[in-house]
């Protein structure tokens, strides 16, 4: 088996491994940039050694490689070797290699209540465009919906019965099996755009292109992205850390400023893991140092000491 072309094992590798089609991509982007760098620097695969996958972590670190990118090639070559040990073809020469530590803070773009006021009163909602775009930001920010979810739903997915609802098929899913409340607000927002469309079922995208001749398709992910990316110029948020993302972002910091607790946070988002949703709290803890309360007060209290300590001086000057 050893001697089959290294094309196709890796083919064996991604078939085996029990994730996504978009996960299965990821590998195979991740496989060929490590094999690429075994060519170029003319090692041979089959002769590697764990020196050489540390010193590949090395010149990633060097590239200016982001710590996210790296850990997401490392874990991928950590695997290869797991599963060409576990296949009796070589040695796990990866086993230990750590990925770089990644920077606790939080780094990820988010609006304040003030931008959220701003971004959602700038658009002109008197044309079908505008109300569309209007809900979608809405949504996003009230329910903090990923863009594939916006895109994937369908007028028959938002329900009015006891509750409002809307049934979603999350990242990773094959079929739409989560059901999200969602407000009065949001649910007005979509009656008020539906108003304005023409000849659609409960099977109709729930929200369509409304551009000449890609009138009523269905929208794409990239151009829910290019959406919001012009929203955010025209108040002017020109940032590059400032993306689609940032309202899904937004929603669960503000969410959890307000009081709702991390599970309430974790299944909005849809979150699988909680661990995924408490990196929000970093943003919160960081404006806390930020706008240390500790801290003023501190400083109250020393400047009301020292005032009272600069008093008692000219007190007792006056019978010297």
């Amino acid at each position: 088996m050893k001697n089959r072309p290294l094309s196709e094992l890796v083919i064996d590798f991604i078939n085996d491994q029990d994730v996504n089609e978009l996960s299965k991509k990821t590998y195979k982007l991740a496989i060929s940039r490590f094999v690429r760098w075994v060519v170029f620097s003319t090692l041979e695969f089959w002769s590697l050694k764990k020196k050489d996958i540390i010193n590949y972590k090395s010149v990633l670190l060097r590239e200016g490689k982001s710590l996210y990118t790296i850990d997401l090639y490392l874990t991928v070559v950590r695997k290869l070797y797991s599963w060409l040990d576990d296949q009796g073809l070589y040695e796990n020469i990866a086993v230990g290699v750590r990925s770089p530590k990644k920077d606790k803070k939080f780094r990820k773009g988010y609006l304040k209540m003030e931008q959220v006021d701003l971004l959602l009163s700038s658009i002109d909602t008197s044309l079908p465009i505008g109300k569309r775009d209007y809900c979608i930001i809405s949504m996003m920010l009230g329910a903090g919906l990923r863009r594939v979810e916006i895109c994937r739903m369908t007028i028959g997915d938002v329900t009015n019965n006891f509750q409002t609802t809307v049934r979603l098929q999350r990242k990773g899913h094959n079929e739409k099996d989560t059901e999200l409340g969602i407000t009065e607000r949001m649910l007005g927002a979509i009656h008020d755009y539906l108003l304005c469309r023409n000849n659609f079922s409960e099977d109709s995208p729930l929200f369509v292109n409304h551009a000449g001749g890609y009138k009523d398709l269905p929208l794409q992910p990239a151009m829910v992205s290019r959406m919001i990316k012009q929203r955010f110029k025209q108040i002017g948020i020109v940032d590059k850390r400032m993306t689609c993302h940032s309202l899904r972002h937004t929603a669960a910091i503000q969410a959890l400023k307000a009081g709702a607790d991390v599970y309430e946070v974790q299944q909005m988002l849809g979150h699988s893991d909680i661990k995924t949703t408490t990196i929000y709290l970093r943003a919160i803890e960081e404006e806390t140092r930020v706008n240390n309360r500790a801290v003023r007060i501190l400083d109250k209290v020393l400047s009301e000491s020292l005032g009272e300590g600069k008093n008692k001086l000219l007190d007792s000057a006056k019978y010297q």
